[in-house]
């Protein structure tokens, strides 16, 4: 008896040993676990089955060989998301071989910059001529025949728009005849833009105009819990409500936290994140949040709407859910000495283009805009000053 005793305390050693050693491991070999605001995939991408499932139906359609119904129009406020959704995107083309051309605006000519992408190699760099409108259409409709195309444009609202104006009318034109995917994604200031172009079709869109914004709370809890979970360390309930609430479920700042909480563990043992972690990595978060809001305000000062924001501020900044109507947005500006009516609603639409506040689409009526980040509103209201517990 006392040598099975014996044993068993061995393999018990053993066991803790092994179970300290994977978490060792797991630690040294992830050493950013989590990805702040660099558009990589994050460890969980939790809360955007709306838009996975359609775009996960555009892709089935152009597997089969025909062109999705629509193009696609993802807009919100930055850091909710939408290039992590765009590389998503692009990984599961990929998968389906579907062929892809991932770019930006500020790789100009646009036309060049296609041609590019594509890549000689594959013989169909010639596709994008610098050429009408007309021979674009026929030179890319015959190389969609051939094998199924998607292009995803990133930060459209920088689109310039005769470009853009061509891409969205070539886009409806080709789909037509043959297996192509416009997705084009951007702030909440992309509608302005779009409206600006030839292309009146695209407020059609239906289910292909899709908001990207704040998660809900399962969603923010879990893009920060399964991913320690999967790693053998866990969050206890008061640490993870303390980071939801702080982090304003806002995508951008779980990663902060998360990255900060994860960092802690490289030398420590699997023992559950508790409040004590969360009060060591908050000043480092703290400071991150402190300097993206510091951005904020200089940008909206800098657009001459910083006068404006502190106007519209108190509709949002208490409550993590609240809404507004329009009208209500007017009354605030129209009290801030904003007496002119075109004045008014051209400083709302700098503050929508900036993400500050914006009007989540699929809205029955009538319909309500939401802060982009109630917290920062509060910044906004004190100036960049300390805030204490608010950051």
């Amino acid at each position: 008896m006392a040598k099975n005793a014996g044993c068993l305390a061995v393999f018990a050693r053993a066991r803790h040993l092994c179970a300290r050693a994977y978490t060792d491991a797991m630690n040294t070999v992830v050493p950013h676990l989590f990805r702040p605001g660099d558009g990589a995939l994050p460890p969980a991408l939790t809360g955007r089955d709306v838009q996975q499932a359609v775009l996960s139906r555009c892709l089935a359609d152009l597997v089969a060989g025909f062109a999705p119904p629509h193009d696609v129009v993802l807009l919100g406020p930055r850091g909710n998301g939408k290039t992590t959704l765009l590389n998503w995107f692009k990984g599961v083309c990929a998968k389906k071989s579907v062929d892809v051309v991932a770019l930006t605006p500020r790789r100009v000519p646009m036309h060049e910059a296609l041609a590019e992408a594509l890549g000689p190699r594959r013989g169909i760099a010639k596709w994008l001529p610098r050429a009408a409108h007309t021979d674009l259409t026929g030179a890319l409709t015959a190389r969609c025949r051939r094998r199924p195309l998607a292009v995803l444009v990133d930060e459209a609202h920088t689109l310039d728009s005769k470009i853009g104006g061509t891409l969205l009318n070539v886009s409806q034109e080709v789909r037509a005849d043959a297996p192509f995917l416009l997705v084009l994604a951007g702030t909440p200031g992309l509608p302005d833009r779009l409206r600006e172009m030839d292309a009146s079709f695209w407020s059609r869109l239906a289910e292909g105009l899709l908001g990207v914004g704040r998660l809900d709370d399962a969603s923010a809890r879990a893009a920060l819990s399964e991913p320690l979970q999967a790693h053998g360390v866990g969050i206890d309930a008061d640490a993870l409500d303390a980071v939801i609430e702080h982090s304003q479920r806002y995508p951008y700042f779980i990663q902060l936290w998360g990255d900060a909480l994860w960092k802690q563990r490289t030398t420590a043992d699997a023992t559950p994140i508790d409040a004590a972690a969360v009060a060591s990595a908050r000043p480092t978060v703290v400071a991150q949040v402190a300097d993206y809001y510091q951005s904020r305000y200089d940008e909206l000062r800098a657009e001459g709407v910083l006068a404006a924001a502190k106007a519209v501020a108190p509709l949002f900044q208490a409550r993590i859910n609240a809404t507004a109507q329009e009208h209500e947005l007017d009354v605030a500006l129209a009290k801030a000495g904003i007496e002119d009516a075109a004045g008014r609603l051209l400083a709302l639409r700098a503050l929508n283009r900036l993400g500050y506040v914006w009007r989540p689409p699929g809205q029955m009526p009538p319909i309500a805009w939401s802060a982009g980040i109630p917290s920062l509103m509060t910044f906004v209201l004190e100036a960049g000053s300390k805030l204490g517990p608010c950051l």
